[in-house]
């Protein structure tokens, strides 16, 4: 698979280890010994190295990276996705400052999502200046890896994880979030049907922005969006008073995200 991040077209060498029974768990030894292996006999940037696994394999890309500084600043990301609860120390992932995108979903009946959101929690205590990504869908349950988490397109998440990974690079400097401004809330009539978004005053204090991704959250049906991917989408179909809510999510070219919300009031008229 191919992926085509700011202009930049790639792809990845992946190792996909298998876990020995006998383990129990992922070891840190297993995984350093497969990442030594990756530097002495491929053609790898050894400053994009990452580490994703799912479920079991969650928990065991956490405690890698939160087993000492110098194992976070190997890898240039991690991607836990529907992780159980392990014992870990965040600080070391905020010391070493390593992005993370950490993917659970709030119906997960064999890990709870609470193991994601308390592993992010014990980074960002830490005072980290890197600040967790984190995506928890509203369903989906512990199988969200199946379909969600490393879908190649868009259906569930913009960015999709592969760009992400392909956006970082432990030769760049820290990132800082953008900055999502969705506009001032909006009022029309029945009548007039129609409202334009406009977006473009977000802004990105150390890059720039690349995609603005617009999303509904809540409303009366029958509206559209022109084009969920541009800064100025028309929002059409607005025949029935009420109110409704769109988010706004900007993505810089390190692949960080923020969001904003407007609220559109259509009345009778």
């Amino acid at each position: 698979m191919q992926f085509t991040w700011n202009g930049k077209t790639e792809s990845f060498v992946v190792l996909y280890p298998q876990l020995y029974s006998r383990y129990g768990t992922w070891e840190n030894y297993y995984v350093d010994s497969m990442i030594r292996y990756a530097k002495e006999n491929l053609n790898i940037d050894t400053n994009r190295i990452f580490l994703t696994g799912l479920s079991l394999g969650g928990g065991g890309s956490w405690v890698y990276a939160a087993s000492s500084v110098s194992r976070a600043k190997q890898l240039a990301g991690i991607v836990p996705v529907v992780s159980p609860c392990f014992m870990m120390n965040g600080c070391n992932i905020a010391n070493a400052k390593l992005p993370v995108l950490a993917i659970h979903a709030w119906d997960d009946d064999k890990a709870s999502p609470y193991c994601t959101i308390y592993a992010v929690k014990s980074i960002n205590d830490c005072g980290a200046t890197i600040h967790p990504n984190m995506i928890i869908y509203d369903n989906g349950g512990h199988y969200v890896w199946v379909y969600r988490a490393y879908e190649t397109g868009y259906t569930y998440f913009n960015p999709n994880v592969y760009e992400w990974m392909l956006a970082q690079n432990r030769n760049n400097p820290p990132n800082r979030k953008p900055v999502a401004k969705a506009g001032n809330d909006i009022t029309v009539t029945t009548g007039q049907g129609e409202a334009i978004l406009d977006g473009s005053a977000s802004s990105d204090p150390d890059g720039r922005i690349i995609r603005h991704v617009w999303q509904k959250l809540s409303g009366p049906s029958y509206d559209y969006i022109s084009d969920e991917v541009t800064a100025h989408p028309v929002v059409k179909g607005l025949k029935y008073p009420g109110v409704y809510t769109y988010q706004l999510r900007v993505i810089d070219d390190r692949a960080e995200f923020s969001t904003d919300t407007l609220r559109i009031t259509v009345v009778d008229r």
